[in-house]
């Protein structure tokens, strides 16, 4: 859920709470009233303008009750609040009766003493007669001819007590409900907005972890470049020196010489082409399209054409595939350079003059494991951690420099992310090295 969702949402909790906490406190208010009124707790109406006021809301409840047929639910629990023996409702359409409510004496009885009030607007009328206020109003909407009429007998014996103190502590309730609400949901819409604020940190501070360690290993790579280059050229240098100032004066040496200046400059080739791999990796994903590939046909492929020239560097490959139809997505070339680079490792690194090397296909329901297994001479279990860095070796002296330039595992865990996939190092018992390529599954062709 984002920022904008969570405002949004916020926004209508602090318009529709305060809406309902209003209702609640009407409908709770009414209750109440209604509770008071069947105690024997009527309204009770003393002066002229609490008349005005209560026929103009009488008026308003009835006629939307007969419109909306809400008589028995909305206009008879409203009238219930005055005492039925102290007022008189009618509604007369066209001369019929509609509605009527209380003591028809009172209205009957009444003399009208004087006028007090006309309303234009409400085509309302109030007049007063002895120790009653009549209300009269007309309303016509083409069907109908409404003549509202609503007398009340005035209050002689004082105020009601008992309402009043009733009416006093529901406005306190109100009051003190509406401020612990309005810090309930402020508190609310503080928390759930700093949720995402919160995460946004988190995010943000992973990402600055993230750089930070990306910096920490450029510098790496760069410290790495800036020593492994430096050996080769140094080599280079020596021995062009060398012939340039007689030390190989024959012909033999001269060769000699020179052959050794072409390895190295074989390996520096060799070295610039993996940081080349390396760099172009990190942004050049979408030029490398991925295909379907059956993982166990492709090794069996591979193995095909690449057995000789690892059986002349004294590697031996055997492949078992125990998963057919396994399918993954991947680019072909890459796919392939992951390979070399981990069955060149196994032939640089061998313990006897034939190294052996197998590669097994398996999967489950959601991956598909290529798994590398040779017998070398493994590594330290504190190194297995930090074989796929830039430039690591295990010779941490870099005292034998042409067995690799340190790249190549750090270009099959770069690989191996953009296959969405990842790369599990284990030694094996009693000595070699196991490299677990886990692709995610890809369902079978229709």
């Amino acid at each position: 859920m984002n920022l904008q969702i969570r405002i949004w949402i916020s926004n209508v909790v602090l318009f529709v709470v305060p809406i309902l906490i209003a209702i609640i406190l009407f409908l709770l208010y009414f209750t109440g009233l209604r509770i008071l009124a069947n105690a024997g707790y009527y309204l009770r109406i003393e002066q002229e303008q609490q008349f005005k006021s209560v026929s103009r809301i009488t008026e308003t409840i009835t006629f939307y009750g007969l419109e909306n047929n809400l008589i028995d639910s909305l206009v008879k629990p409203s009238y219930s609040l005055l005492d039925p023996k102290e007022v008189y409702v009618e509604v007369l359409d066209q001369g019929n009766m509609v509605y009527s409510y209380g003591n028809p004496q009172i209205y009957s009885a009444s003399a009208i003493v004087g006028l007090i009030d006309v309303n234009p607007e409400l085509q309302g009328i109030v007049y007063q007669s002895n120790n009653t206020f009549v209300y009269e109003m007309r309303k016509y909407d083409g069907r109908h001819a409404y003549v509202y009429h609503i007398a009340i007998k005035r209050a002689t014996h004082g105020s009601d007590s008992l309402m009043e103190t009733v009416s006093f502590y529901i406005i306190i309730v109100a009051i003190l409900l509406f401020i612990v609400t309005f810090f309930a949901i402020n508190r609310f819409v503080t928390r759930f907005i700093m949720i995402h604020v919160k995460n946004m940190t988190k995010s943000l501070e992973m990402a600055n972890r993230q750089i930070e360690m990306e910096q920490e290993q450029q510098k790496e790579l760069l410290a790495g470049i800036s020593h492994d280059i430096r050996t080769p050229l140094t080599a280079i240098k020596a021995y062009a020196e060398g012939v340039r100032d007689g030390i190989a004066p024959t012909e033999e040496q001269q060769k000699r010489y020179m052959g050794i200046i072409l390895k190295r400059a074989n390996d520096l080739d060799s070295m610039l082409e993996e940081l080349f791999l390396i760099t172009t990796l990190n942004y050049k994903k979408e030029s490398r399209p991925s295909e379907r590939i059956e993982l166990g046909q492709y090794v069996r492929d591979f193995v095909e054409d690449h057995l000789a020239p690892y059986q002349t560097r004294g590697l031996d490959i055997k492949f078992r595939i125990a998963a057919e139809n396994a399918f993954i997505n991947a680019n072909p070339q890459l796919l392939q350079r992951v390979l070399q680079n981990v069955l060149n490792n196994s032939a640089k690194y061998k313990m006897a003059d034939i190294g052996h090397c197998v590669i097994d296909v398996t999967s489950d329901d959601d991956f598909v494991y290529c798994v590398i297994s040779d017998d070398g001479p493994g590594v330290p279990p504190e190194s297995l951690e930090r074989l796929m860095r830039p430039f690591y070796r295990v010779d941490s002296s870099r005292t034998n420099p042409q067995e690799g330039s340190g790249l190549g595992l750090s270009i099959i865990r770069r690989i191996m992310e953009i296959f969405e996939g990842r790369v599990v190092i284990e030694n094996v018992r009693p000595h070699g090295l196991r490299i677990i390529l886990e692709f995610p599954k890809q369902g079978e062709e229709s």
